[in-house]
């Protein structure tokens, strides 16, 4: 069974397609929350707050998740058009 989902290359992209969705959704569900506010003053410590940094995850996230649906779209769209045998 598993080497016929993995057949062809259409079907090894669409599997790749599916795990990038997969890692890219948990990336953005376990990405530490990114902090955004106002201070009235500068708190008394050592830590330097720069304001607008953003954790890693959630940019590379949401680039996985979209790369990933545009191959399994392509590839669900080769494989519904494709000639039984």
């Amino acid at each position: 069974m598993p080497r016929r989902l993995l057949a062809t290359r259409t079907h090894a992209t669409l599997w790749l397609g599916l795990l990038a969705v997969v890692i890219g959704a948990v990336l953005v569900l376990t990405a530490p929350p990114s902090s955004s506010g106002w201070f009235a003053f500068a708190p008394q410590s050592d830590y330097a707050f720069v304001a607008g940094t953003r954790p890693w995850q959630l940019t590379a996230g949401p680039v996985l998740v979209l790369v990933g649906v545009i191959a399994a779209a392509f590839t669900l769209g080769r494989l519904s058009v494709r000639r039984s045998r």
